[in-house]
């Protein structure tokens, strides 16, 4: 009887103990969800594919160009190189280099995969940038055709070239208007001689295409390096190489303008002529438009 009575104890005994371990645990439990609500939340997400992009350093900020997809229907893709510097320079001596006739326009990747030269404007008479590597007297003469998507001239032009070397820039005159959307190829040809055909050609796409408002607030507001990060941001590739070629050209001394220059032509791969002067060219001379 005694021995029942102290089993019953000691099991009574044990059930206490049992309880407040029990008890512990859950109270431990409680803590520590505590804990875990107050630490912060890492939320884990897919890694994303980077497009490339230019991101220059530059005076008032950084410009950063990502190259728009081009249209389904781009049509040719175009050739942003003509022939070498000797193409006209044959019976010359003095040529040491071998550059080449170059449009100064990226070359983009379409959907189909074909590699084309080509970019978008905001403006109705955009500005074509060339890189030339024959001086005015290398060559019988020069000529710049604009033509729609499906081949039918709009206009076209000869072009006198300055004397020495360099890059040029052509406008489209105010009689000559691009639509948006609609599709223009344009095409630069250099003659080495009357009555033959074209030593060098370079040409490739260009398309109008119309700005948001808050983008145009932006740029009405912006002083012009702005602007050419804006429209570097928004791929609008003509409009930004050109604001960025004339601060350049009207800011010889300025170091930084000229860094942003040779950066913004090395990303698109123009390393060969980043470093060529911009000249003071060029006259429209015998201009001829069909609509």
């Amino acid at each position: 009887m005694l021995l029942k009575n102290r089993n019953r104890v000691k099991n009574s005994t044990q059930g206490v103990v049992d309880m407040n371990f029990y008890w512990q645990c859950f109270k431990l439990a409680l803590v520590g969800l505590a804990v875990v609500n107050l630490l912060p939340t890492k939320v884990y997400s897919a890694p994303k594919i980077k497009v490339r992009e230019l991101v220059v350093a530059s005076a008032a900020g950084q410009l950063n160009f990502v190259p728009p997809p081009p249209p389904a229907d781009i049509g040719i893709p175009g050739d942003r190189t003509g022939a070498g510097r000797r193409g006209c320079l044959a019976n010359h001596h003095d040529s040491v280099e071998n550059k080449q006739l170059t449009a100064l326009v990226p070359i983009t990747k379409a959907a189909t995969g074909l590699e084309v030269v080509w970019g978008l404007t905001t403006v109705e008479h955009p500005t074509f940038w060339f890189y030339v590597p024959y001086r005015a007297q290398d060559v019988h003469s020069a000529r710049f055709v604009l033509r729609t998507a499906d081949n039918q001239l709009v206009y076209q032009t000869s072009v006198s070239l300055p004397n020495k070397p360099g890059v040029i820039s052509l406008t489209l005159p105010t009689t000559v208007s691009l639509e948006v959307t609609k599709g223009y190829h344009w095409y630069f040809n250099i003659y080495c001689a009357q009555g033959k055909p074209p030593t060098a050609i370079v040409h490739g796409g260009v398309q109008r295409r119309t700005i948001t408002p808050a983008l145009a607030s932006q740029l009405a507001q912006a002083t012009p390096q702005q602007r050419a990060e804006l429209y570097f941001a928004n791929g609008f590739w003509f409009d930004a190489v050109t604001t960025l070629g004339q601060l350049h050209y009207h800011n010889p001394g300025n170091m930084a303008l000229a860094q942003n220059w040779t950066d913004v032509l090395r990303f698109v791969g123009l390393d060969a002529i980043a470093s060529e002067p911009i000249a003071s060219c060029c006259d429209l001379m015998q201009q001829v438009r069909r609509d």
